[in-house]
């Protein structure tokens, strides 16, 4: 008598665009996406088990082996692999039925997040700590601003297949301060200078005025907390200002990370319906303005592109917009009506970018 195979469901990611040409992937994303993944099954195992949660999420170890994620191996075209929620082979443990469930919800959840639906958010994850910490899960391992590719997820028997692209992070960075005033949210850059987890403060000092700020975070935050002090971090939370403008603590704090100041590279810039690639990518390194340290500033004096903004995010949303606008207003327009100057920027953006058919994203 054959043994009964024990319930099993199906998927494949798909990551495709500039980064995965030639059919490779770069190591780093595809543990990132991967990684992330399998922490968003275990966060739907949890809503549908029905287990409770306490102040610090931890997967019990007998969850770990009946949820976890396989990866087969990748199939041709883009860089796609299928990947397979099932429990480990020699897991001892009474074996659930969910797992078609759960996969039906991921795909769900990827569904809501790109179209931007959080009452359907809501519906798959009721507990608002496991909601978070899925949102948070998700933004680690989705296309950064400055990353060309998109992730495709589609369920083995469905011929869907959902396309998540670095906007869906804007959608959950507004979910996850939707209870702050929008003029009450601040971005702070300062010196980590200490942790106390006991009551869930970060202090940091801020350059400005030399001052130590105290930014007192969601406890939801606190299994990725920055470890390291003596780094450059940004804190955004709501913020309390003293007379002259500056704040002097944050509190409901939701999010925390190191300053990146890595390269940027920009290859395409893609808005209002046109799509422009770079001729030679446009390496672009960002500083913190000297004045007060705040701000991330970029420069790239031969294509007039000067931009500045609080977050890495916001800076490269900044340039993309920048490089449309000048496009517009130098190339897209008729040379008789520019002066000696913006003429030879036109020439500039001209030897350095093209304008090429903007094909829509599967959704």
């Amino acid at each position: 008598m054959s043994e009964v195979q024990p319930a099993e469901a199906k998927a494949t990611i798909r990551m495709s665009g500039q980064e995965m040409e030639n059919f490779e992937v770069p190591i780093d994303i595809l543990v990132r996406v991967l990684a992330g993944l399998q922490q968003i099954v275990y966060l739907l195992a949890t809503v549908q088990e029905k287990r409770s949660v306490g102040q610090r999420f931890r997967v019990p170890m007998e969850m770990q082996q009946l949820y976890s994620l396989r990866a087969s191996i990748p199939q041709p075209g883009s860089y796609a692999i299928p990947v397979l929620l099932k429990p480990e082979i020699d897991s001892q443990l009474s074996i659930p039925e969910n797992y078609t469930e759960i996969m039906l919800n991921l795909e769900g959840f990827f569904s809501s997040l790109n179209s931007s639906d959080f009452n359907k958010t809501q519906d798959i994850f009721p507990d608002s700590k496991l909601r978070n910490r899925a949102l948070r899960e998700t933004r680690k391992f989705l296309p950064k601003a400055d990353e060309l590719w998109q992730l495709g997820f589609s369920r083995t028997d469905s011929d869907r297949e959902l396309t998540l692209t670095n906007k869906v992070i804007d959608h959950i960075d507004d979910w996850l301060t939707q209870d702050i005033p929008e003029d009450a949210v601040m971005t702070v850059t300062g010196e980590l200078i200490r942790i106390d987890f006991d009551k869930r403060l970060v202090v940091l000092r801020y350059p400005p005025t030399h001052q130590e700020i105290e930014c007192i975070y969601l406890e939801e935050l606190e299994d990725s907390m920055i470890k390291n002090r003596r780094q450059m971090i940004q804190v955004t939370g709501q913020f309390t200002l003293d007379v002259d403008g500056h704040p002097t603590k944050l509190t409901d704090v939701t999010r925390i990370e190191p300053v990146d100041l890595s390269h940027i590279n920009i290859r395409e810039v893609t808005g209002d319906g046109k799509k422009l690639r770079l001729i030679t990518p446009l390496l672009l390194t960002p500083e913190l303005d000297e004045e007060t340290e705040q701000l991330l500033v970029v420069e790239e004096p031969h294509v007039g592109l000067h931009v500045f903004a609080y977050t890495r995010d916001e800076l490269i949303h900044e340039i993309n917009e920048q490089l449309l606008m000048m496009w517009d207003e130098y190339v897209n327009v008729s040379v008789d009506n520019l002066a000696l100057d913006a003429r030879q920027l036109r020439e500039r953006l001209v030897e350095k970018i093209e304008e090429v058919e903007n094909a829509p994203t599967k959704n």
